[in-house]
């Protein structure tokens, strides 16, 4: 419309300017002129109006196709509720299933030839724990009630050695048999939510109260053979303490007695952290990296109830070496002074101690080679604090690799957890509804002694939900 109404205008000055007669006029006509050139100067150099089609855009390539992600496996329960690795176990380092299934055993050098220089090592464990969990697209919450404990024993490698070589070089011999393990109950609440604007970001924090049912630190008995010229003397000395949120005596003798919901009284919290943090999920979702923080003391759990073992400190015997063929050979009756009940001592008194339960980080993945969680192969690595069991911190690492369809699972997995090497397998059957799982592992603390079934521990886990 504008450049219409531009011709007609310089149509209209121009037909004046021709019919211009006198020098006023032409002056006039020359005025028009220039001025109509100037604005046809300047309709050049303005944008095109609407009436005029654009210009195209130049041409761009299209980005690539995005990978769709698969369909999560199994697929993800919105409400359920069940049991978790309900279980029991043990392991040791010395003795395997071919050692104690014989028809008959040899105690010699070579048995106790097996036993290396921390002894003998029995390790025993129990787990089981009740959930509740909502899982909503982006949040949810899981509430859990878990019992879970174990109990170490240790035996000296000088000792077996006594046994299986004998004296016959006269030289004495030192060892401790420590007995330590600690029993939990446990309620724990993990809420948990994503975050960022693509939800990459997964963020848990695990509040939870604890009861420690039975807290053993590590202590026992130690004995003693001197060897001396004209003497020998062998020594049995020590204490076995056992702590609760009650007397173990009246538990024994008068359970009447007992008010079982003042154990409450010895609880205490620590709370638990977790973020993950999925890499690639805007395209091919195959990696995610994880990093946790498990029992972060926040108070304290106090036992007031404390129950000792003891022997009287005194030797069991007293050999004068001159004399010792004679008495064997006349059957002295004094000659050895075996242990009797004034020299064990049993007592249940108010004892109070403080227990933490350890502080352990971890750092996982999951790498997801088909970009869903048909394959999942998890690594991980942690490190367990100083504890109040060992006192020493140590490393964990493991392998998983699991196959999840929507029906049938298979998790293979090998570590190194908690001082005990394991290698299992867990299989699940998922109808979706129900799931039922079974898992089994074989384990000792020595690496080579985990292949020969010297422990094992077995585990059931059921799951219901829609």
């Amino acid at each position: 419309m504008k450049k219409y109404m531009l011709l007609i205008t310089m149509a209209a000055l121009g037909t004046a300017a021709l019919f211009a007669q006198t020098p006023e006029d032409q002056a006039w006509a020359e005025q028009i002129r220039l001025e109509a050139a100037a604005a046809n100067e300047e309709y050049n150099n303005t944008a095109i109006d609407e009436d005029v089609a654009p210009e195209a855009p130049p041409f761009e390539e299209p980005p690539p196709p995005q990978k769709k992600k698969g369909v999560p496996y199994p697929y993800r329960r919105y409400f359920e509720f069940g049991v978790n690795n309900a279980g029991a176990g043990f392991a040791n380092n010395f003795l395997s299933v071919g050692d104690i299934f014989r028809k008959q055993i040899v105690v010699n050098r070579e048995l106790f030839g097996k036993i290396k220089a921390d002894g003998f090592i029995v390790d025993a464990d129990v787990d089981a724990s009740a959930f509740v969990n909502v899982n909503a697209q982006n949040w949810g919450f899981d509430i859990t009630a878990s019992v879970a404990g174990d109990v170490s024993f240790e035996a000296p490698q000088s000792f077996f050695t006594l046994l299986s070589e004998g004296n016959k070089d006269l030289h004495s011999s030192h060892g401790t048999f420590s007995v330590y393990g600690a029993v939990y109950t446990e309620a724990a609440v993990d809420i948990h939510a994503r975050f960022l604007k693509s939800k990459q970001l997964k963020i848990s924090v695990i509040p939870s109260m604890f009861v420690p049912l039975m807290y053993i630190p590590k202590n026992g008995f130690s004995y003693d053979l001197i060897m001396e010229q004209d003497r020998v003397s062998f020594s049995v000395d020590g204490s076995l303490d056992v702590y609760a949120p009650f007397s173990l005596d009246a538990l024994m003798n008068d359970q009447d007695s007992i008010e079982y919901m003042s154990i409450l009284d010895a609880k205490g919290f620590d709370l638990s952290l977790n973020a993950e943090y999925d890499v690639f999920k805007d395209r091919f979702d195959w990696l995610t990296v994880g990093f946790n923080v498990k029992s972060i003391p926040l108070a304290a759990a106090t036992l007031q109830h404390r129950t000792r073992l003891s022997l009287a400190e005194k030797p069991w015997n007293i050999l004068d070496a001159n004399d010792l063929m004679g008495g064997l050979t006349s059957g002295a009756d004094d000659l050895f002074h075996l242990p009797d009940g004034d020299d064990i001592n049993f007592d249940s008194v108010e004892g109070e101690t403080t227990v933490r339960r350890p502080v352990r980080f971890d750092l996982y993945s999951n790498i997801r080679p088909f970009g869903k969680k048909l394959v999942v192969v998890r690594p991980s690595i942690g490190l367990t604090a100083a504890n109040t069991l060992d006192g020493k911190p140590h490393f964990n690492y493991s392998l998983t690799a699991e196959l999840n369809t929507p029906v049938f699972l298979l998790h293979l997995f090998t570590a190194y957890d908690e001082l005990v090497y394991k290698h299992g397998l867990m299989i699940g059957l998922n109808f979706r509804i129900v799931e039922l799982d079974v898992g089994v592992d074989v384990r000792s603390r020595d690496f080579a002694k985990s292949f020969d079934l010297n422990g094992a521990r077995v585990w059931v886990g059921a799951r219901v939900g829609f």
